[in-house]
């Protein structure tokens, strides 16, 4: 399976040159040879959450930090927007972690508004509001500006953001909206292996982090913030990963950065969109408000997602199906990581016979 075959929304296909750069020989990450990877990898890895805070880099995947978020800020109740399966996970994990939970459901394929999230805060109040930036179950694109911008009227109210299938693939601009904590991982719009996930977090919630008692060790925030600023690392890392990493974030940035890589994203997805209407195919999330990483659609005709998928992948394609909500009624076509248009347009090709 090529990585120009594997439209999953995660794990995303990898190109062969960051496989090969993976299988360099291990070394002492304690030693003289991790301090220059950690310190090359900072600056592009701000850049992607539009930040000037530290970017910390964890061996774990994306639930870890999505559990540091809450333990480091959650003191009582936190409300979590729930537009797919990756909402109510988030509110599971902050459940598990003994806190109160506030759901906010929003139907499958939309989602909450600066004004809905406004009325909602005038309820029992909470320590924090938790977003998936882009819900890869129904592709969704959460208003991230609008929703920080009601957040942000309320002092003690911390903002939490998922952005596992978006940063990388569309702009955060963490610091000028107003994100207190946003989480990733590498494995989706980053086009890497799973392994490695990555946070940032404003100063007031360092501030609240540091005085929270139930943060624990490895998943501690404060602990993480003083690491990355001293480009350092205790626990052995994924090291083949950070290999990739480095690779693959000096490949993006002699290709443009990521102004370049959202306007792949962008076009990829506008792709997509322009073929499905044209199709009368049902995309789940609207225009305006639709992740550019992820489309989801429904089958013509009431027809199950199984045997298209299972249609695709014969033939080498790789696509995902319903999770959740929508279970067995939607496909889920992730155009990340490396994809190109052509590779879109092959898959394209390979669906027109299945669908009419």
């Amino acid at each position: 399976m090529t990585f120009g075959k594997n439209f999953l929304p995660g794990p995303t296909g990898v190109d062969q040159a960051l496989l090969e750069a993976m299988v360099a020989p291990m070394f002492a990450h304690y030693g003289p040879h991790m301090r220059p990877i950690l310190e090359e990898i900072q600056a592009p890895l701000r850049a992607m959450f539009g930040t000037s805070q530290p970017v910390f880099t964890v061996s774990s995947s994306g639930s870890g930090l999505l559990e540091a978020a809450i333990r480091s800020t959650v003191r009582d109740r936190v409300l979590v927007v729930v537009t797919g399966h990756f909402g109510e996970w988030w509110a599971q994990i902050a459940e598990r972690c003994g806190k109160d939970v506030t759901r906010v459901e929003v139907p499958f394929g939309r989602t909450l508004e600066g004004p809905q999230l406004a009325a909602l805060l005038d309820g029992p109040e909470v320590d924090a509001v938790a977003v998936v930036h882009s819900e890869s179950t129904s592709g969704t694109l959460a208003p991230l500006a609008d929703l920080a911008a009601v957040v942000r009227q309320r002092p003690n109210v911390l903002f939490l953001v998922d952005a596992v299938s978006s940063a990388g693939g569309a702009p955060i601009e963490m610091d000028r909206v107003g994100i207190d904590f946003v989480v990733t991982s590498s494995q989706k719009a980053m086009g890497l292996p799973p392994g490695l996930a990555f946070g940032a977090v404003s100063p007031r919630l360092a501030e609240r982090a540091a005085g929270m008692d139930d943060a624990g060790s490895y998943f501690s925030v404060t602990r993480w913030i003083d690491l990355a600023i001293k480009f350092q690392l205790i626990e052995t890392p994924a090291l083949p990963v950070y290999q990739a990493l480095r690779s693959q974030l000096r490949r993006i940035g002699a290709a443009g950065g990521w102004p370049a890589r959202w306007e792949r994203h962008r076009q990829l997805s506008a792709r997509f969109g322009d073929w499905a209407t044209t199709r009368g195919l049902e995309i789940l999330a609207r225009p305006g408000r639709r992740t550019p990483t992820v489309s989801v659609f429904r089958p013509p005709n009431g027809r199950s997602s199984a045997p298209i998928a299972e249609a695709l992948e014969a033939q080498g394609f790789l696509v995902g199906q319903s999770i959740g909500a929508d279970d067995g009624q939607t496909l889920r076509i992730g155009h990340m990581g490396d994809i190109e248009v052509e590779h879109l347009d092959a898959l394209l090709t390979a669906f027109e016979p299945l669908i009419s």
